[in-house]
């Protein structure tokens, strides 16, 4: 076992900054390999999106949620993620991990029980900030007519402000290890993903457009200004210190970690495979 890891309440605070979607969706997955390993602790990550990235859900077929062409076309990157879940236009907005064993006890035994006690730790950082927000107590299922976009509706324990989502999360339970990651959202960017939908579903357009409008809400529509991604990164660093009961160190990615970020670069989520075939593929080890 690592110098890592002194006890079950220390875990470590990665700050990654702005990177980009091949760059953040590799780190996640190297940090999930290493932390499963016991090479290094269960780790906060919270990092944005430069430039804009749409993500997919694993199991969204590309061409049937997004025109890539479209995307190209407003500098805005495609990646599909190891979690499932629906589409996200990810801009302004802060975007935090939380990658920990299996059981720990600081997220429960269960996937309910993760994501109370992750959007618990969210609610004190946003509440931090003068935002207020409730649990949402949604049902489980998805409504119909969501039109295919996370931020659509809201799930049972997502962040929801007047009933209006302003937080969204996705998770991984695989092989002793849970990955969750989700946004906070900052600003309205979210709400240009219509613009992003095939030709053939030029229908929707509005009905998402509406739905987005009327179902989402930002901090920085809340409090009347910008707010900067900086801003809130040590407030959710509190919120998961106060809500997780853990105390932080400061360590970046370790060596291992690098070279894993790396190869998962260039041999998964850069490969165009990966992000438009209907079915994703598995990579070599």
């Amino acid at each position: 076992m690592s110098a890592f890891i002194d006890a079950l309440s220390h875990w470590r605070f990665l700050d990654s900054g702005p990177g980009t979607a091949v760059y953040n969706m590799a780190v996640d997955e190297a940090v999930t390999d290493e932390v499963r390993s016991g090479s290094v602790p269960p780790t906060i990550r919270v990092y944005s999106w430069s430039p804009p990235a749409v993500s997919l859900g694993y199991a969204q077929i590309l061409h049937e949620e997004i025109d890539p062409e479209k995307c190209a076309m407003y500098g805005i990157d495609v990646i599909r993620r190891q979690t499932g879940g629906r589409t996200v236009l990810h801009g302004c907005e802060l975007t935090y991990s939380v990658i920990a064993p299996e059981g720990h006890p600081a997220i429960g035994n269960s996937a309910y029980e993760t994501y109370r006690r992750v959007s618990e730790s969210l609610q004190t950082a946003l509440e931090e900030v003068g935002v207020p927000v409730e649990l949402a107590e949604a049902p489980d299922s998805t409504p119909e007519g969501s039109a295919g976009a996370c931020f659509s509706y809201a799930a049972r324990f997502e962040l929801v402000v007047s009933g209006k989502k302003i937080a969204g999360s996705a998770q991984r339970r695989a092989r002793g290890a849970v990955l969750q990651h989700g946004s906070i959202l900052l600003g309205p960017d979210h709400k240009r993903l219509p613009l992003l939908l095939p030709n053939r579903r030029h229908a929707e357009r509005a009905e998402l457009a509406a739905m987005l409008n009327d179902r989402t809400i930002d901090v920085s529509e809340i409090l009347g200004r910008s707010v900067a991604p900086e801003e809130m990164t040590p407030l959710v660093r509190h919120g998961f210190e106060s809500g997780l009961e853990v105390s932080f160190i400061d360590q970046p990615l370790t060596a291992q970690e690098e070279i894993a970020v790396a190869r998962l670069s260039t041999g998964k989520y850069g490969h165009h495979e990966w992000n438009s075939k209907t079915r994703p593929f598995h990579v070599a080890r």
